[in-house]
């Protein structure tokens, strides 16, 4: 009987010890092959002398920046991957007996990453409900997990130990290249992890969204900015407040104020360049329009667009809702491209009619989760993506329903007057020269 009770309990102690081990395999390994030099020098030059080659030998591979980058990244690998086992130890997880595997640990700006590989016989929603415990063990402010869309055994779990969007207007960091491309991508800020937020505007259309102050504008103007660097772009600006776009009418081929039927005449010459652009691909014999074929992208910004879709003038405000439907259901492969701005595109001040027809959508602070949803799609406030819930001080703060397919929080960049004024005071003979004609040859 005795003996029935120490086995276990010697069996139990030992396979601890031979886990503590284990975790800490690689810093034993290296404290071994230390010792092996050390020892190995001794017996022929004694201790002292063993200790300075030994060190010489640390220093001179430390000296080597791929070697410190390799040691930094694996010790860091495995001080992770200790804390998130006992994590879920403490936590009586089940997971702790088919612990998931830490294969990447790197440092961004909102804390760590960890990139984990979960078991056979694992899921997704099993780590996802570990988050709060996680983030109390780790002393965070918050854990997050993001699943892989092309493996569902591979997860991405965030320590964030600050808020990117804590220290206040992120100011817009320019653009980078003599020769910047619109058919590049677009940086529009920054997410809660603090990597940058882009989206490409190619054959996209983008509606953005939300209650007075909360940042519309200010995104109109980063979109524009990076927009006036590019040299392959034409700019059409509509402006039902006339003062906030104004400023870019320089580089712009075409300026709009409150006047719907200035409103309607412009888009009825857009719809002649599109009509044009399409006689052009077809005689290249293509179906929409590439970067090889050296035509500018058209990109038309409107601000406010209720005021000209909702127009008191009825018959106009059904002129100018039809042009734009026509204009935006057709223009994609023609390189031309719409971003509207609206305090609240409901059936009310907006079309459905546009609505389904811009696919990429940008939603700032909103009063209801109705009003969260007419913006960003119906459905979406219920599973937990609102613009309801970004605070009244969280200026420039939204969900942005990009190429994911799913709402990522993000902040945009803050754009001052005097930037705007450099901006385009170093662009606006370029635009001039245009002259908002389309080019044929």
């Amino acid at each position: 009987m005795e003996n029935n009770n120490i086995t276990p309990s010697s069996s139990t102690m030992a396979d601890e010890i031979l886990e503590i081990l284990w975790q800490w395999r690689i810093e034993l390994t290296i404290a071994a092959l230390i010792a092996i030099v050390y020892w190995a020098c001794a017996r022929r030059v004694g201790y002292t002398w063993s200790a300075v080659i030994a060190a010489s030998a640390i220093a001179a591979l430390l000296c080597l920046p791929s070697i410190r980058r390799l040691l930094a990244r694996t010790l860091r690998l495995t001080h992770w991957r200790r804390r998130f086992v006992r994590a879920l130890v403490l936590q009586s997880s089940p997971l702790a007996k088919r612990q998931p595997k830490v294969i990447k640990a790197e440092r961004v700006p909102s804390g760590v990453r960890l990139t984990v590989l979960l078991q056979s016989g694992t899921a997704f929603h099993e780590l996802e409900h570990l988050c709060p415990y996680l983030a109390t063990h780790f002393g965070a402010r918050d854990v997050r997990v993001t699943a892989d869309r092309t493996n569902a055994s591979r997860v991405e779990l965030t320590i964030c130990s600050e808020d990117p969007f804590d220290d206040g207007p992120i100011p817009w960091p320019g653009v980078t290249g003599e020769m910047v491309s619109a058919w590049d991508l677009i940086s529009l800020g920054v997410d809660r992890d603090g990597n940058s937020v882009a989206i490409s505007l190619i054959e996209r259309n983008l509606l953005v969204g939300g209650e007075p102050g909360s940042g519309k504008s200010v995104m109109l103007n980063v979109l524009i900015a990076c927009l006036a660097e590019c040299r392959d772009v034409q700019l059409y600006l509509f402006d039902a407040k006339f003062v906030e776009l104004r400023i870019w009418s320089q580089v712009a081929a075409g300026f709009v104020g409150p006047n719907i039927d200035d409103a309607i005449a412009q888009l009825q010459s857009l719809r002649s360049m599109m009509a044009e652009r399409y006689r052009f691909l077809d005689q290249q014999r293509a179906r929409k329009l590439h970067r090889d074929h050296g035509l500018d992208l058209i990109v038309v910004v409107i601000d406010e667009l209720p005021f000209y879709v909702a127009n008191p003038e009825r018959s106009k405000a059904k002129e100018f809702g039809d042009l734009l439907v026509d204009l935006i259901a057709r223009g994609r492969a023609a390189g031309i491209i719409f971003v509207a701005a609206a305090q609240k595109p409901s059936a009310d001040t907006l079309p459905s009619s546009i609505r389904d027809l811009i696919n990429l959508r940008l939603a700032f602070r909103c009063s209801t989760k109705e009003a969260s949803d007419t913006i960003l799609g119906g459905g979406w406030a219920s599973a937990g993506f609102s613009a309801a819930t970004i605070g009244i001080n969280n200026r420039g703060v939204g969900w942005l329903l990009g190429e994911s397919g799913q709402p990522e929080l993000m902040r945009g960049y803050f754009i001052d007057d005097t930037t705007i004024a450099q901006i385009v005071e170093e662009n606006g003979s370029r635009f001039r020269d245009k002259g908002g004609e389309d080019q044929w040859n």
